[in-house]
């Protein structure tokens, strides 16, 4: 996973050296949009393996991934295409619909983390209870 997280990175750093700075930047936006859907899979697939969270819908993180999941897989295909159909008017206002209600769903998502309070786990006699199938 650092392997991959190094190669985004310096790919990333290297477009923003060296592409031109008045226009949007469709192909690391995203390439960043396909890097944090796939480590926010990879951590609800962790999490979902780990016998100790039982409350998983309890947790606020658990709310944080779903909204980056939600956002990234939602806008990733309209900024890859954004690069080449940006100056078109009705691309322009699909692009604004679908950006900007996943923004705001994002956003809620994120509000509705915040204010959620983590269960604590339930001990017996110092011990952790945790079911196990």
């Amino acid at each position: 996973m650092w392997g991959i997280t190094a190669v985004v990175g310096a790919y990333l750093v290297f477009f923003l050296i060296t592409a031109p700075h008045d226009a949007f930047d469709s192909i690391p936006t995203g390439i960043t949009s396909l890097t944090l859907l796939i480590y926010s899979i990879f951590y609800l697939f962790e999490r979902m393996n780990d016998p100790s969270s039982l409350y998983l819908f309890s947790s606020p993180v658990f709310w944080i991934v779903v909204a980056i999941i939600i956002y990234s897989a939602g806008t990733f295909f309209p900024f890859i295409y954004a690069k080449n159909n940006m100056e078109e008017a009705d691309f322009k206002k699909i692009y604004d619909l679908i950006h900007d209600t996943l923004y705001i769903v994002k956003n809620v998502i994120f509000s509705f983390a915040i204010m959620i309070k983590t269960k604590p786990e339930r001990k017996y006699a110092g011990k952790t209870i945790s079911k196990k199938r």
